[in-house]
């Protein structure tokens, strides 16, 4: 087993507040930074119930609910393994006023780590 550098966590908090940084400015552009072109997510929300497949679904989220001017968050790297690593992301007070916990999982591909997977829970 070997030690995971300093420098991978940097990279993979880097990516997930570009993440986090897009859904407070409502600029999809950013949080396309973070996610892998061919990205999936699942999970359940209130204006579209279960929401499940392409990332390209995050993409529709944010055009209909614009910035989250008010989110708070929190970043968990929950463990990292070579080139896969697993964050969990919490989240209060959306566009919506709603609160999520994500979980992503990140792949280190061609020396980025970039989010492959996401997939989340509404709190009620």
């Amino acid at each position: 087993m070997s030690k995971t550098p300093i420098n991978d966590y940097d990279e993979i908090i880097t990516v997930v507040n570009k993440y986090i940084d897009g859904l407070i400015s409502g600029d999809k552009e950013v949080v396309k930074q973070a996610f892998h072109k061919d990205a999936t997510m699942y999970g359940y929300n209130t204006t579209d119930g279960f929401l499940g497949g392409s990332i390209d679904n995050l993409w529709d989220f944010m055009d209909k609910a614009g910035p989250a001017k008010n989110l708070k968050s929190r970043v968990d790297i929950l463990d990292v393994e070579g080139t896969i690593a697993s964050v969990r992301v919490s989240l209060e007070n959306d566009a919506y006023g709603e609160s999520y916990t994500d979980f992503h999982q990140l792949l280190k591909l061609e020396g980025e780590w970039i989010i492959i997977s996401k997939l989340f829970h509404l709190h009620s």
